[in-house]
């Protein structure tokens, strides 16, 4: 990418391009999950209290939830009455690795695999009536509802794909890139420009494997920052406790703020 992309002009993904994009993400992660050994299985990762076979569990439950509207209503509605202390999306995502805990690494590994197929089909077919349904009021970017369609095409997908950086973080080997690194990065920052929101422009110099050039905010960019492309979207997911953003020019505030925000994956 040589010239920059102002993330504020960038659509949502549609149902069809995310049905393009799931395979690529979810067969890099049943790879991964395909070379762990049994110890590999249980070591921790960067996602809060679960490990390796935590993590698949909930991923399961992502591509059962993408294939069926009830499950996935119900399980916001056991998620509610059994973790009120959490989000409603992360008691959701909590009762998605209780639901399989009785599950087998290899069974994780064949049902995810198989599933593959079929969650593509079902996001790039998904009824416009029911991609309206909210599932939570305020979750979305700009605090605005949390609807079906936008949970599959943007949130579950950027949500496996960050899972193989988790994944291949734990298990100590490298990120399996995916065809899709491309679409999800332009999710991301579509959604941080908006919780960018007004105030300052800045430009965005992405390196590493996700490298490319980006603005934050409209008007004249008020300063330039740096960081890695794979280490920024850590940092927007809550993961990174050190950015790694670099000020290039311009106010080193403008870093801080990037630092301190946060986007739903």
């Amino acid at each position: 990418m040589n010239s920059t992309v102002n993330a504020t002009t960038i659509a949502p993904t549609d149902k069809g391009a995310a049905g393009d994009a799931y395979p690529s993400v979810m067969n890099a992660v049943a790879t991964s999950f395909e070379a762990l050994t049994p110890a590999q299985w249980e070591t921790g990762t960067e996602c809060t209290g679960w490990t390796v076979r935590d993590l698949a569990a909930h991923l399961l439950g992502a591509q059962e939830d993408a294939l069926s509207v009830p499950t996935v209503l119900w399980r916001r509605l056991r998620g509610r009455r059994r973790y009120p202390h959490l989000s409603l999306l992360d008691a959701a995502n909590q009762v998605q690795v209780d639901d399989h805990a009785a599950l087998e690494p290899a069974e994780l590994c064949r049902t995810y695999r198989e599933n593959i197929p079929g969650v593509a089909k079902r996001v790039r077919t998904f009824p416009g009536a029911l991609a309206g349904i909210a599932v939570d009021k305020t979750m979305a970017p700009g605090n605005a509802p949390l609807r079906l369609g936008y949970l599959f095409n943007v949130i579950y997908l950027r949500d496996a794909w960050m899972h193989g950086i988790d994944l291949a973080r734990a298990a100590g080997f490298p990120r399996v890139a995916t065809d899709a690194d491309a679409t999800v990065l332009e999710q991301i920052l579509r959604d941080a420009a908006t919780a960018w929101g007004a105030g300052a422009a800045v430009e965005l110099v992405l390196s590493g494997e996700l490298a490319g050039t980006w603005q934050l905010g409209d008007g004249e960019p008020q300063g330039q920052l740096g960081a890695d492309g794979i280490e920024l979207c850590r940092s927007l997911s809550g993961r990174l406790p050190e950015s790694g953003i670099s000020t290039a020019s311009g106010n080193p505030v403008l870093a801080a703020r990037l630092a301190e925000l946060r986007i739903v994956f």
